[in-house]
């Protein structure tokens, strides 16, 4: 039945036009997946992942506008079943409304810095892309356009792999053996088991030509290798349940060769399945089988065969995420307080933040933001609140549910249409797994809606194979509302490509801010960090202009040749610019830590100068960023270094044993402390402080540094010795270390050993032994070149050395 209005049965034409809108589209998203997937500019200036993020973005947009065309020029809107489209598309709005109502920054929320996966721009993208590739692939030969380009792509990378682990292996100091053109080795492993996986799915369903299967074989097998090198045993495990399903299949349907001899005199049961078993097809079993042995060889032996693999090519990595318990511990902190619509998204870093267990800063991790949790979908649940558990597990339960019953009780006829239809839901599963279990990136996650949206479209084949369509070009009042619709929509795609096109340049351009202060270049840091700002504003923007305008600073002072009246007019524009941006940074998101910390440091950099208000408002900047970070240690210290500055050594004290209390081997807190307990007259508390650190870091030769040095303040020359020689024993290149070693030495007038450090202490470079050359010539005509006048107090004297290994610098103790 047809009307005017048209919600038409229409039946899945056999043949398409050659040239379409719709063909255009297609081959737009194709290229946009491939493209994103192997696009890789070796340029440290250009964002590596924020570069797929826009083509996926812009490629996504021009499939749109191809989309909007086709159907403004046809006149009709068909689309598949459509229950699984509207339930993808809770996602984003759960995203949405967490976005406006959590509370937090709109554009953060909206884009983040890079359109992280967390944020309701690129959950925006993935709906879309899963919703046009529903709609516009339509006919089994645009499914083999996307398979057989995804095949070359696939096949492009893992033999761009094997390169890159060849080239690491002859040249180390080229590229890491973990480079690839995918994203983290993480989401290479993830993507190349797909590839493993459907590779077997295509073994099973379709018919090969002898030169596809053999290059399925290869390619299968490097595949397998690339997942040995990844080493993840959540891949080995997904993958070897693939492969077993397709071996029972395999021999579930295999030709029953029964021996009728062995059967002479023996009563047996049989059983049939209610329809006469024909010949299957075998293809997959010895495939199937070859994965499941090799998965299983790694699954079990991944922590010592697998381990050392990795170790011998140089791909071992480390791949670190919170815990299922700390994930929920933030979860549980933030429903309490934002149940309905959660933290906001890509806000669970800030909850990190706030809520994690200080035990943390006894590990290696200590200083790390951790900006996800467990899994994407687990951080989700933090960051969109029950909306979004609700949109995930219902979105998630119908598409198995439809997945299920689909595959079970309405396969599709055509061949490779059933293909399509197994390994988009498979692939789409496996991806929904990872995703529970890890953070993929962009591209993953693409690839996982890609298949979702393939899913859709593959149900048009199931059952009756029909499909429902809307003709509103015989219709002139629901055409009018329809084709206004697709014009706004043909507007707003043009206006988001403006959008994407800005911020990239934006975040090209506070990379290129980032190298060119790191090189001391503020002129051209500074060029960079407008352009940013003028691209695309944000607090990471403000916080980079605020940091060059402190090297400005800087360098405005150490500058002997300029005129008083010019040095102090150029000092007070670069702290204007400063306070300015890192106000601005606070104004954009203040909920930041890293905010109200670089906001206390511009302040405190003029503290020293006796700048009226500046002691006060640094104070309470840092005083906010502890609020938000409560647990980190370098936030205490930063303030401890403050109150220095302003010579408050009561408040200085307090806080560095807050620090050292919430990292007990926290060397920088520990040195400062101790300077400051010799400053105030307190050696015997400073001694106590660091033996109590070099306890807990028996390893840490920084720690036996200034061990050492506070044991030769208090006259223990013999302790000194002992620790200093440890310290210098654990790193030999410990320059500072050798040379108050040699001075001990010689304060008990044991020249030899003495000798042997200034020694060593030359070798190191040409500087150095210019310094210690008058020192050597002494001990070699039997003297001691360090009286006491000339290093006074052993414990708070500088070492001389400029370029020999010190501690990480930390703010000096002005005399009183």
């Amino acid at each position: 039945m047809q009307t005017d209005t048209a919600h038409t049965a229409v039946s899945v034409a056999p043949h398409p036009r050659r040239f379409s809108f719709d063909t255009l589209a297609i081959w737009a998203l194709t290229l946009t997946a491939a493209l994103s997937a192997i696009a890789f500019i070796p340029v440290a200036t250009v964002p590596f992942l924020y570069t797929k993020v826009s083509i996926i973005a812009l490629g996504g947009l021009i499939a749109l506008v191809f989309f909007v065309l086709a159907r403004l020029t046809r006149g009709n809107i068909i689309v598949p079943p459509v229950a699984l489209i509207g339930a993808l598309w809770f996602l984003p709005l759960a995203y949405a409304l967490s976005m406006l109502f959590s509370g937090n920054n709109l554009a953060a929320g909206a884009f983040g810095n890079e359109l992280e996966p967390d944020t309701f721009g690129f959950i925006l993208i993935l709906a879309s892309f899963a919703t046009l590739i529903a709609l516009v692939f339509r006919r089994t030969n645009h499914y083999r356009t996307f398979f057989s380009v995804a095949g070359v792509v696939l096949a492009i990378a893992l033999v761009v792999q094997v390169l890159f682990v060849i080239i690491a292996k002859v040249s180390p100091n080229l590229i890491s053996s973990t480079s690839n053109l995918i994203g983290s080795f993480t989401d290479l492993g993830t993507v190349v088991g797909l590839g493993v996986v459907i590779g077997l799915l295509a073994i099973r369903f379709v018919s090969l030509t002898p030169r596809i299967r053999t290059a399925l074989w290869i390619f299968g097998g490097l595949g397998l290798v690339v997942l040995a090198l990844v080493n993840s045993k959540l891949i080995w495990i997904l993958v070897t349940l693939v492969a077993l399903g397709l071996f029972i299949e395999a021999i579930m349907k295999r030709r029953g060769m029964v021996d009728e001899d062995d059967l002479e005199g023996v009563a047996t049961l049989e059983m049939t399945a209610g329809r006469e078993t024909t010949v299957a097809d075998s293809r997959a079993l010895a495939p199937a089988l070859v994965t499941i042995v090799i998965a299983l060889f790694f699954i079990i032996g991944g922590n010592t065969i697998g381990a050392a693999l990795s170790n011998a090519l140089g791909t071992n990595f480390l791949d670190v995420h919170p815990s299922w318990q700390s994930t929920f511990a933030v979860g549980s902190h933030t429903y309490a307080s934002s149940p309905l619509f959660g933290s906001g998204p890509g806000t669970f870093g800030e909850q990190w933040l706030k809520y994690r267990q200080p035990a943390l800063n006894d590990t290696i991790f200590w200083n790390i933001d951790f900006n996800a949790g467990i899994g994407m979908i687990p951080t989700s649940f933090v960051t969109t609140g029950i909306l979004g558990v609700l949109a995930w597990l219902g979105f998630i339960g119908l598409f198995l549910f439809t997945g299920i019953r689909a595959l079970l009780f309405r396969t599709p006829e055509d061949a490779y249409a059933r293909f399509v239809a197994v390994a988009s839901f498979v692939g789409s599963v496996y991806l929904f797994t990872v995703m529970i279990f890890a953070t993929p990136g962009p591209l993953v996650l693409l690839v996982g809606f890609f298949l979702v949206g393939l899913f859709i479209s593959s149900l048009r084949y199931s059952g009756t194979r029909r499909e429902w369509g809307i003709v509103f070009a015989k219709n002139p009042r629901v055409g009018f509302v329809i084709v206004f619709g697709l014009t706004i929509l043909l507007l707003a795609s043009v206006v988001a490509a403006y959008t994407v096109v800005e911020r990239y340049l934006g975040n090209v351009s506070y990379a290129q801010g980032v190298s060119a202060l790191s090189k001391g270049d503020i002129t051209k840091a500074s060029e960079a960090a407008q352009r940013a700002i003028l691209f695309g504003a944000n607090d990471r923007t403000y916080q980079l202009a605020a940091a060059i305008g402190i090297a400005q600073m800087n360098r405005v002072a150490a500058d002997q040749s300029l005129a008083p009246s010019d040095a102090q007019q150029q000092f007070q524009a670069a702290l204007s610019t400063s306070i300015q941006a890192a106000s601005k940074a606070v104004e954009l998101n203040s909920k930041n830590y890293q905010n109200w910390a670089v906001l206390g440091g511009v302040y405190q950099t003029v503290v020293p100068l006796n700048l009226e208000g500046a002691y006060e408002k640094s104070k309470e900047a840092y005083t906010r960023a502890i609020e938000l970070n409560p647990s980190s240690p370098t936030l205490p210290f930063a303030l401890a270094q403050l109150e220095i500055a302003k010579r408050n050594y009561p408040a200085a004290e307090e806080a560095l044993l807050r620090a050292v209390s919430l990292k007990r081997d926290y060397t920088q807190a520990i040195y400062l402390y101790s300077q400051l307990a010799v400053q105030q007259g307190k050696a015997r508390e400073a001694l106590e402080a660091a033996e109590a650190a070099a306890y807990l870091a028996p390893n840490d030769p920084n720690i036996l540094f200034q061990v050492g040095i506070l044991r030769s303040g208090s006259g223990d020359a013999d302790g000194a010795i002992q620790a200093l020689s440890r310290a210098v024993d654990l790193n030999k290149e410990f320059a500072n270390a050798r040379f108050f070693l040699a001075v001990a030495y010689a304060t008990k007038a044991q020249y030899a050993p003495a000798l042997a450090q200034l020694e060593a202490i030359a070798a190191l470079s040409p500087e150095n032994a210019k310094i210690v050359e008058a020192d050597i010539a002494q001990l070699r005509a039997g003297k001691n070149p360090f009286p006491a006048s000339r290093l006074g107090a052993l414990g708070v004297a500088k070492p001389p050395l400029p370029d020999a290994q010190t501690l990480p610098a930390t703010t000096a103790v002005p005399a009183q």
